[in-house]
């Protein structure tokens, strides 16, 4: 049986799961995270980080693991508006994303910031989710492969050995991101494949890869379904408590097909 890894992204907004006023919804979807965890799914949620206390109140005792959106690559200094990843690993978080596109393309982060973000995780026992992937010009060109593996090569360059043994990658077309538009299942295959090739060629053997972009409750069963897809990173569609669901319960479906 499959074991997936589902992540919710919720960026800068405040989620269903702090606000709704429903709780036969709130205890369904609790009950899906249990399910899913006993079943042996990883399921993640990155909130914002003034309510990541907030959201480990809500799912304790799911076994719905604690993550964060972002990290310094720190423990400690003058880097004023940041939080190091010690920090997290104090405050209960056991996951970290780090490269998100849109940090790439907002802040500027570079592959070898994000490989050194990436180490500083490591060393602070939490898993980062490192995303890579191509922009829409980069595709058009045909170098979307070329792309994701100096991406890979740079932040392992950095890791090193770490790499290895607990993270996790998610490849996330820039293109997709936000969008509503979802790459189709050809070139998600495609993608994780040539990133598995690339990871296994510099000793990474059993890396999840997820897929990232514009996942939602109507294309989940689709995208799982993919032969090198291990989970998927879900920004908009993990704001709802009920789309949120769907996604785990496609999880749990397609893990028994």
């Amino acid at each position: 049986m499959r074991h997936y890894f589902i992540v919710g992204n919720h960026k800068m907004n405040v989620s269903e799961f702090e606000n709704s006023q429903e709780p036969e919804l709130k205890k369904r979807l609790l009950n899906t995270f249990t399910k899913a965890v006993g079943e042996g799914h990883t399921i993640v949620l990155c909130p914002t980080f003034v309510r990541m206390e907030h959201i480990a109140d809500v799912v304790d005792g799911t076994g719905v693991a604690l993550g964060s959106q972002n990290c310094h690559w720190e423990n400690s200094g003058a880097y004023t508006g940041e939080v190091s990843p010690s920090m997290l690993a104090e405050m209960g978080c056991t996951w970290v994303i780090v490269g998100h596109s849109e940090r790439r393309r907002d802040q500027c982060e570079t592959d070898e910031l994000i490989g050194k973000k990436a180490l500083a995780a490591l060393t602070n026992g939490l898993r980062p989710i490192i995303c890579i992937g191509e922009s829409v010009e980069q595709r058009k060109r045909g170098k979307t492969i070329d792309v994701i593996s100096k991406q890979i090569d740079s932040i392992h360059s950095v890791c090193g050995r770490l790499m290895l043994d607990a993270s996790v990658i998610a490849y996330e077309p820039v293109w997709a991101i936000g969008t509503g538009i979802s790459a189709t299942t050809e070139q998600i295959e495609e993608a994780h494949l040539a990133i598995r090739k690339c990871c296994r060629e510099r000793g990474i053997l059993d890396m999840p890869i997820l897929y990232g972009g514009s996942v939602s409750a109507d294309n989940a069963d689709e995208i799982l379904s993919c032969q090198h897809v291990s989970g998927a990173l879900v920004g908009g569609a993990s704001l709802s408590m009920e789309y949120f669901r769907s996604i785990v319960e496609s999880a749990i479906r397609c893990a028994h097909a």
